[in-house]
């Protein structure tokens, strides 16, 4: 089974060595690596050249090499639309070029996919670095395979894996014929691609290895404050998915759940920065989510109270938040 490694690279100089050796490194050796340079603007690239032409090092193993070029900056979201269009894997992983793998991580998900006879999905556990009490679990919810349409669109929906692009190894076929590309221009871009795979997904095998290593990196998007332009993306994020809301139940619940859960945790986000756009935010989120009041009765009782509490004043949530914290203690 043949693998493709998409690694889009934009900026990463200090980090971009340390995530092309724990590939080079990795115990499965029919490895395809797409490296897509996304017009960055330090020497990334360079690094990364001159280490993939010329692999050395222990267990640096011989390797299938793309490296592709964008004439401009586009983003996260078309560096890896890319990379999907160059693979001829018989799945594709999305390593981000901050960040690592431990050693057997290819052969532990191709392993597993070879188990439960290659399906759409295979997911490992995620460690987060340094340690801080993040790391993104699997939940002990779901078994290690996951088979049908209604199944397996929970498990997403519900996030009872991670949310994100990486550390997925994902069928190719699968994601061409249901053309599950990322929209260009996006931050949290992985929160609609997850969403869009959530729809005809029927199958997902899972490891409880560890099989990719976060770096949480104090430059990166995903620690940055709120700017117009991720306030906006939340926006298209949001409206896009109620415009592929299913129609037929319980998918349509799912997602509205998902939904509702997004919009809640940046509402949050923005009331713990005390932003200065909060309430014009909150509004539209209100008036964006308010049809959905008219079904909520389908959800259960969590989901219900999270919709409600997008209707409630910020400050007596915290008032809740602190009353709960202090009562754990």
């Amino acid at each position: 089974m043949k693998v493709s490694v998409i690694i889009p690279v934009y900026n990463t100089a200090p980090y971009i060595e340390r995530c092309l050796y724990s590939v080079l490194r990795q115990s499965y050796n029919n490895i395809e690596i797409i490296l897509v340079d996304d017009h960055g603007t330090d020497n990334s690239m360079v690094l990364a050249t001159r280490l993939l032409e010329t692999p050395s090092g222990e267990n640096a193993q011989p390797l299938s090499l793309k490296i592709l070029h964008h004439t401009e900056n586009r983003g996260l979201s078309a560096a890896r639309n890319t990379g999907l269009d160059a693979a001829t894997g018989d799945y594709v992983f999305f390593l981000d070029s901050d960040d690592e793998l431990p050693p057997r991580t290819i052969e532990n998900l191709v392993r597993t996919a070879d188990l439960y006879s290659n399906p759409h999905l295979v997911c490992g556990r995620v460690d987060v670095l340094p340690q801080d009490n993040k790391a993104l679990h699997i939940s002990e919810k779901i078994p290690d395979y996951i088979e049908g349409n209604e199944a397996s669109s929970r498990a997403i929906l519900r996030r009872y894996i991670p949310i994100m692009a990486c550390n997925k190894l994902v069928k190719r076929e699968f994601l061409k014929a249901n053309e599950l590309y990322f929209k260009e221009g996006l931050i949290h871009e992985d929160n609609l691609w997850s969403f869009q795979m959530a729809g005809p997904i029927h199958n997902i095998a899972i490891t409880r290895q560890i099989t990719y290593l976060y770096h949480l990196n104090k430059q990166g998007l995903t620690l940055e404050r709120i700017t117009p332009r991720r306030m906006e993306s939340i926006k298209t994020i949001i409206t896009s998915q109620i415009e592929m809301l299913a129609q037929e139940r319980p998918l349509r619940t799912l997602q509205q759940a998902y939904i509702i859960f997004t919009a809640a945790w940046f509402r949050n986000l923005m009331y713990e920065q005390s932003h200065a756009d909060f309430f014009k935010m909150q509004q539209w989120i209100r008036t964006t989510l308010r049809p959905f009041g008219r079904e909520i009765h389908y959800h259960n009782i969590k989901n219900h109270l999270i919709y409600r509490a997008l209707y409630l004043p910020p400050t007596l949530l915290r008032a809740g938040k602190n009353l709960r914290d202090s009562a754990q203690h």
